[in-house]
């Protein structure tokens, strides 16, 4: 099994930041949060305009700021006006978020797929390359994965997959590679992250003889019981986790 560090695998891991209650997602104040809570932070980053990362889980910014933009067409600076969800939270840079979270609680970094995969990995690892607090990525896109196996061996690294059900834009082959960790071969990852939806005894145990397993999203105390007897970790939201 995979050499992992132990709040990987021991400390549930808040998705998105610890949000709710005038708190967006991944923004600063749920990231903070979550550091208050002592919570390991799962947050997503995104390419922008001027090929920096921004951390933001959407493509477009529709759904958290009603505008039809997409966080690829912008840069930073510009992203830095937007106002989500109605609070005074933008979407913050890796960069800014680093800065920010500065060590006091880990950081699970998830690099979304999209176009210009290497620039995504590339300019991911620029942002981490000196900092100095616990930190892991991971991608559904094993390429990108693979990339910090070649690049940047030293930071931890992890392969996502699950049902893919809302990615339209792969074909039924690729799917099923992905789903069933295929091209993990290719990625080389420390550890996996499985949509514990879609996750059975079986599929845990063929998948925990080789990595750790971390399941995602959990939304219910009861769902983390359930979890936690087929994975070492969850990514969890939306309840209290210690109840």
């Amino acid at each position: 099994m995979s050499k992992v560090p132990s709040w990987l695998v021991t400390r549930p891991v808040a998705h998105r930041g610890l949000h709710g209650d005038g708190r967006p997602e991944n923004t600063l104040a749920a990231f903070e949060a979550a550091v208050q809570a002592g919570l390991p932070i799962e947050l997503d980053v995104q390419l922008t305009a001027d090929h920096k990362m921004v951390v933001h889980h959407d493509t477009d910014l529709k759904r958290l700021s009603g505008r039809d933009e997409r966080v690829r067409d912008m840069t930073v600076d510009q992203l830095r006006n937007i106002r989500i969800a109605g609070t005074d939270q933008h979407p913050p840079s890796l960069s800014e978020t680093l800065d920010y979270i500065d060590g006091r609680v880990p950081i699970l970094l998830e690099i979304k797929a999209g176009d210009l995969r290497y620039l995504r990995a590339s300019a991911t690892g620029a942002a981490v390359r000196d900092y100095a607090g616990p930190l892991a990525v991971q991608s559904f896109d094993p390429f990108i994965v693979a990339w910090f196996h070649r690049n940047a061996p030293e930071v931890v690294r992890g392969q996502l997959a699950g049902s893919l059900a809302d990615v339209r834009s792969i074909g039924w082959g690729t799917r099923l590679l992905l789903q069933n960790l295929a091209l993990t071969t290719v990625s080389r990852p420390h550890y996996v992250g499985y949509e514990f939806g879609v996750t059975t005894r079986m599929r845990s145990w063929l998948i925990r003889r080789k990595w750790p397993l971390i399941l995602w999203t959990i939304t219910t105390r009861h769902d983390m019981d359930q979890a936690l007897e087929l994975a070492d970790n969850v990514i969890f939201e939306g309840f209290d986790h210690s109840g």
